[in-house]
């Protein structure tokens, strides 16, 4: 029987007492559950057993000692095998024809393997759903094998970008404690992807030397998009971008501005592209002549909070024949109930237009469209609140 001592002070919790009791004996807690049985001696000498379960029971325990001038107290633990888990006990179970029995205690051995045991492969699957966040700060610090794996760059196939950019840097200045300069920071996170990104979400404000040096590094780039909007100097330079992916399928912008020369550049080099997304943005007669003309393989449209006059959602409708999904919500210049539209529009199987409006006074429209046109900043958006780019199902 092994002896430890373990110090103990009064407020622990039940969980704390197992914590501190696991780190000291090196009882495996994957494979393992404890029974804690306290001792202490009663006034005759003998010793009374007091199970321990929960916070109650650790607080009598440390009161014992005050009470029976006692400077401490037995503590015996009892080992019992973690329970199966019930996909485990299901495998268990089964009973098909054609499968081979079960040897039950590889079962049982697999239901206790450590995360940290996991196969590299696994890892990197698992990884590449965590998000930025979570693959820069929490996953490396839970042990050295998963550190290892979130250098992998297929971690890093999907670089988006936190929307509320700034409180995630904040937090990025407190861990690692130094100062996060952006282009730098957008750079190394590009780089952590070894040129192989599929998808790329940046911050709105990402700076010129960033958005080039994204474009040239991310050359297997399928979808791309900008949180926020950015300004009439920075948007230039996405038509540019284009060229260096040449299966690009998705685009996302809110606000955006040079639509026109962005999407013939996408007529050039983008042969797999089918999805345009432009909330908030302000469809010109030559953006809407261009999607239905030179982009009318587009299949997804999102189109939400748009200023786009009538009679340029009309040409798209009448020439996008291959749209199954566009998104004209709360859209402004055209009214949701306009009969012309329902009908142009009755061939696609998810179309949604509620809450848009029209506008006929000549003087506000005028006003709402010269918003869109200037690089002001009249629209504001808040990072904090994560803006949902899901097309209504």
């Amino acid at each position: 029987m092994n002896v430890l001592p373990i110090k103990v002070f009064h407020g622990t919790t039940y969980t704390g007492l197992l914590d501190k009791i696991y780190a000291t004996t090196g009882i495996d807690r994957q494979t393992f559950e404890l029974n804690i049985i306290c001792r202490y001696p009663n006034s005759s000498q003998e010793y009374k057993p007091i199970p321990i379960k929960k916070d109650e029971g650790v607080e009598l325990m440390l009161e014992v000692p005050s009470r029976a001038v006692v400077y401490c107290v037995e503590i015996y633990l009892e080992e019992r095998p973690v329970p199966l888990r019930p996909e485990a006990i299901a495998l268990l179970t089964k009973e098909t024809n054609d499968s081979p029995q079960i040897d039950n205690k590889k079962v049982l051995i697999w239901c206790r393997r450590k995360w940290e045991d996991l196969n590299m492969d696994c890892l990197v699957k698992v990884f590449q759903k965590v998000g930025m966040e979570g693959l820069l700060l929490d996953v490396p610090f839970v042990c050295k094998s998963w550190y290892e794996a979130t250098l992998n760059p297929k971690c890093w196939q999907n670089l988006i970008f936190p929307e509320n950019f700034f409180a995630f840097t904040d937090r990025v200045r407190k861990e690692y404690r130094k100062e996060v300069q952006i282009t730098s920071f957008i750079k190394s996170m590009v780089n952590r992807s070894s040129r192989c990104a599929t998808t790329l979400m940046l911050p709105h404000c990402s700076t010129e030397e960033a958005l080039e040096y994204a474009a040239k590094n991310c050359p297997e780039l399928k979808d791309f998009g900008l949180h926020g909007h950015i300004s009439h100097k920075n948007a230039r330079l996405i038509p540019k971008m284009i060229r260096n992916w040449k299966n690009l399928e998705v685009l996302r912008l809110r606000r955006a501005h040079y639509v026109k020369e962005i999407l013939q550049k996408i007529g050039v080099h983008c042969n797999n592209f089918y999805q345009l997304m432009l909330p908030q943005s302000y469809i010109s007669d030559d953006v809407a002549y261009t999607i239905g003309i030179c982009q009318s393989k587009i299949k997804h449209l999102f189109l939400k909070g748009a200023t786009i006059e009538r009679r340029n959602l009309v040409m798209i409708l009448q020439h996008c024949k291959n749209v199954v999904k566009l998104d004209v919500r709360e859209c402004f210049l055209f009214d949701e109930s306009d009969g012309e539209i329902l009908e142009l529009a009755s061939h696609i199987p998810s179309f949604s237009c509620q809450g848009s409006t029209c506008i006929h006074d000549c003087e506000e429209r005028e006003d709402l469209i010269g918003l869109f046109i200037c690089d002001t900043n009249s629209f504001t958006w808040d990072p904090a609140v994560p803006y949902d780019w899901n097309f209504v199902s």
